[in-house]
């Protein structure tokens, strides 16, 4: 790839580009499809631009089960996958709602810590007030099953279920146009959060915030539309566009929000 193409992603993502460009080019020697492990947004975005400057078709599991994260299949141009190429399976975790309310970190933090496996190897966590589930690489079902068997103390069993059966999480962004003195990163947070520039600053020195998924610590780092910023204990913000500026100099955009779990 040219250098010229590295330029329209952030330093950050230049491994991930390398490890794309390297399934590619395994597609193209053995013209047969390849499955990515789970990766976010951002990351199926890499290589669909990728897959398009090199002829090489992609194809998102999003596409077959509504997710955040999703496998990608990279293929060459016969290749036409269905639900089962994208080998996931959707585990549902069974407990007494009567003692206490799974939440979504909650379960991340036993799947991480008591497993101790990588995050490439599930991908959405669903909960609503009656049910959870979790988006596994069908590979590591049993693992899944018999590694976890108490959230935060409460009994739990992992059931295997269709993905017809899949849960709607009740998060909803909600949509609104905001007045923000910059697009600098510091000050875009400010003005959203309703915070002091100290206090957000603080939290961009603390490494509570990503952009696109990576941890940001520059201050004056610009916010561009399409970008979503994560802060702990804040929730999400994505820039849906800029629409212009006002009188006294302050920005216009449009903004989805979604508070913290």
């Amino acid at each position: 790839m040219s250098k010229d193409l590295y330029q329209h992603f952030a330093t950050e993502d230049i491994p991930f580009i390398d490890k794309s460009l390297e399934w590619m080019r395994q597609v193209e020697e053995h013209y047969a499809p390849i499955l990515t492990p789970f990766i976010n947004p951002h990351q199926v975005y890499i290589l669909e631009t990728l897959g398009n400057n090199r002829e090489i078709k992609t194809f998102s599991s999003t596409s077959y089960v509504p997710s955040e994260y999703a496998r990608v299949l990279l293929a060459p141009d016969y290749f036409a996958p269905s639900l089962e190429d994208f080998e996931m399976a959707l585990l549902e975790i069974e407990y007494s709602s009567k003692f206490q309310q799974l939440t979504h970190s909650k379960i991340l933090g036993t799947v991480l810590n008591r497993l101790g496996i990588d995050r490439k190897l599930f991908g959405d966590i669903l909960v609503t007030e009656q049910k959870a589930q979790i988006i596994v690489d069908q590979r590591f079902t049993t693992l899944f099953q018999d590694g976890i068997q108490k959230i935060s103390k409460l009994p739990v069993s992992l059931v295997e279920r269709s993905f017809s059966d899949i849960i709607k999480s009740k998060d909803g962004y909600q949509e609104r146009e905001v007045l923000v003195s910059s697009l600098r990163l510091d000050s875009f947070l400010s003005s959203i959060l309703k915070l002091s520039r100290s206090q957000t600053s603080n939290l961009v020195e603390k490494k509570l915030v990503q952009v696109n998924y990576h941890i940001v610590e520059k201050l004056d780092y610009q916010v561009k539309v399409g970008d979503l910023i994560s802060v702990r204990r804040f929730g999400r913000i994505i820039l849906l566009k800029e629409n212009g500026q006002t009188k006294k100099d302050k920005k216009k955009v449009t903004i989805q929000q979604l508070l913290s779990k």
